[in-house]
């Protein structure tokens, strides 16, 4: 009886998790726009490498931990392609996945005010993208002996495919974005029956940087996201940057987030972020502190970017 009760258990997590992994993985637009919208694959013409890793609800057992490696070029005159993979630990389940992008790129932009050979000024990109998720349970987590073995679960895995489409626009320092996600209604078999399709999502983001004084910006932004469920959420951004020259930059920035779940309530959330750039490196780190229920029984959330351009961009993490 008890095995049952925990493959009921894990099937209901193997839903959550899924829709938890993407979460995590969207909510890293705040290092990588292109992590929420397949339209910003070579929307500049340079080349980005990113890699992070976020420590989630840290002081918790088991606490998830999720890796991300992206890439991002511009590969002809208006074509840009991408890439990145996950890797999302979380409890007894595991969940590697990535994907492939195909983006095409039309400048708006013409006369003195276009920027040669660093950003396109004016453009409206479109965006596609074909993801793959591989679920699976680390069946030596758990505790009952009864449920370990080579037979302990039908089928503990499952691949399910899917697709993003994303259209983003930019002009100078205004840009805005639109993407939606899990096109694909897949059902992946994954405890010897169909599976809960991924919720089709959307996000949309909004904002627009303003020139200071000294190479300096400030970019207030928002984003918004809902899925087919009715659960709407969203975030308030502000950011200050500054190049300080061309061996030297820095970015902080105030976020606060507010989740509206139709079954579970709402959630609360500030985070605090910044990052450097060295050159053609970068470095960011975020905090996460939930001010639900939750922050009583953890440390909250910890993310850490490494990323190397090959060029110096005009604005962070975009």
């Amino acid at each position: 009886m008890k095995k049952y009760l925990v493959i009921a258990i894990l099937s209901l997590t193997s839903i959550v998790s899924l829709s938890a992994q993407e979460e995590i993985v969207y909510n890293q637009y705040h290092f990588n726009y292109y992590l929420a919208n397949p339209a910003l694959a070579g929307a500049e013409p340079c080349s980005h490498f990113m890699l992070t890793n976020k420590f989630q609800w840290v002081g918790m057992d088991e606490f998830p931990m999720t890796q991300t490696l992206s890439f991002r070029t511009r590969a002809l005159d208006r074509i840009g392609i991408g890439a990145f993979l996950y890797n999302d630990r979380n409890g007894y389940s595991n969940r590697i996945g990535g994907q492939a992008t195909f983006a095409y790129h039309i400048p708006l932009s013409d006369g003195r005010r276009y920027s040669k050979n660093v950003a396109l000024d004016r453009q409206l990109s479109f965006g596609v993208s074909f993801k793959l998720n591989y679920f699976s349970i680390n069946q030596e987590l758990l505790d009952d002996p009864s449920t370990q073995g080579d037979n302990a679960f039908a089928n503990p895995d499952g691949l399910s495919p899917n697709a993003n489409f994303g259209i983003y626009f930019k002009s100078y320092g205004f840009f805005t974005g639109l993407s939606l996600t899990n096109l694909i209604p897949t059902t992946p078999d994954i405890f010897g029956d169909k599976e809960v399709p991924a919720p089709f999502t959307g996000f949309f983001f909004l904002g627009n940087a303003f020139e200071l004084d000294y190479d300096a910006f400030i970019e207030p932004s928002i984003m918004v996201k809902a899925n087919q469920y009715g659960n709407i959420g969203g975030d308030i951004n502000l950011k200050f940057g500054q190049e300080v020259d061309r061996d030297f930059g820095y970015w902080i920035q105030a976020s606060y987030r507010q989740s509206f779940d139709r079954d579970n309530g709402q959630s609360l959330m500030l985070m605090p972020m910044g990052g450097v750039r060295f050159g053609k490196f970068q470095l960011g780190y975020s905090f996460s502190l939930d001010l639900n229920n939750l922050v009583t029984h953890s440390y909250g959330s910890h993310e850490i970017m490494l990323g190397y351009s090959f060029c110096i961009p005009k604005y962070f993490c975009r």
